[in-house]
């Protein structure tokens, strides 16, 4: 795998043209993969194309061209070079993400298709991008070569549905209790683990458990994602000037949300979406309205 350095994010990203789509699973997927997306990108010669992924859950993503020189950088100095048939752990950070022209076809999947899919806990693999065949085997390559051969965009979204239907288990006994979980995350009146615990009827250390089983990270980090996502978000609605209006009630002040604006982003949140490409921020709205949700941590379906 490749290591290198990335330059700065604040850098401005050289021009490239650009496609993006999403797609909705199937029903029978439903709170069990959060959506299928292409991001297609080609920079001018001897350029690269810079952008950003949001904190989110499991991503699995495919390079159409295996010879992609593809790299990210997910809360550390160093970038790491994309396998071509690749798993995105859960992440608490932002991933800066360089690559010269390729394109990549991916699918979202949330903690409780996690569960489905794998026995593996989710804290192994938080803020990792791995081979996906370790985790899936030879199954993935079979799926690569459909997405790789496939003549018809369209039928991408039905390419993934037989793949994850093929492999997921039958209910698993935390289902339920990760279902109310996930939803919990997204109540912005449950702003303490106690609170939380309290809510879901759950002891901490159960929480805990469940927490880094199927979400990557512990219930005090996840609640914080949460909260800092949805002001983040609420800050770009709502445009400059509005930033006290933003965020979250269960911020002290707006020092308080920018304190954990560089935990999560490594920056402001203005300097953020100075640095951020304009792939990120058409896909902020394409993803609103084909997902229902600007960002995969925020879309509200979790059920069994």
């Amino acid at each position: 795998m490749t290591v290198a350095t990335v330059p700065d994010p604040k850098a401005a990203a050289p021009a490239a043209t650009m496609r993006m789509e999403y797609w909705k699973p199937s029903p029978r997927l439903e709170g069990l993969v959060s959506g299928y997306h292409l991001y297609a990108v080609a920079p001018s010669a001897g350029e690269v194309h810079s952008d950003v992924f949001q904190p989110a859950w499991f991503n699995l993503r495919v390079l159409l061209d295996p010879q992609t020189h593809w790299q990210v950088r997910c809360g550390s100095p160093e970038a790491i070079g994309v396998p071509d048939m690749s798993l995105f752990g859960p992440s608490s950070a932002a991933c800066w993400s360089q690559s010269n022209v390729g394109t990549v076809i991916g699918a979202g999947i949330t903690p409780l298709g996690w569960t489905r899919l794998s026995a593996l806990p989710a804290a192994d693999l938080a803020n990792r991008v791995v081979p996906a065949r370790d985790v899936f085997g030879t199954g993935v390559e079979r799926l690569a070569h459909r997405l790789r051969t496939c003549s018809d965009p369209r039928a991408i979204p039905a390419i993934f549905d037989e793949w994850f239907l093929e492999r997921m288990t039958p209910p698993q006994r935390d289902e339920e209790a990760i279902a109310r979980l996930f939803a919990a995350l997204l109540d912005p009146n449950l702003r303490t683990v106690r609170q939380l615990s309290e809510a879901l009827g759950y002891v901490p250390r159960t929480l805990e458990r469940l927490s880094l089983k199927a979400f990557g990270f512990p219930p005090k980090l996840l609640i914080r994602r949460a909260r800092f996502l949805r002001s983040l978000h609420a800050l770009i609605r709502g445009g400059p000037g509005r930033r006290a209006l933003a965020i979250d009630a269960g911020y002290t002040d707006y020092s308080h949300f920018i304190r954990e604006a560089h935990e999560f982003l490594g920056m402001k949140p203005t300097q953020f979406l100075e640095a951020c490409g304009p792939m990120f921020t058409r896909s902020l709205a394409l993803r609103q309205a084909v997902l229902g949700a600007p960002a995969q941590a925020l879309t509200d379906s979790a059920k069994p």
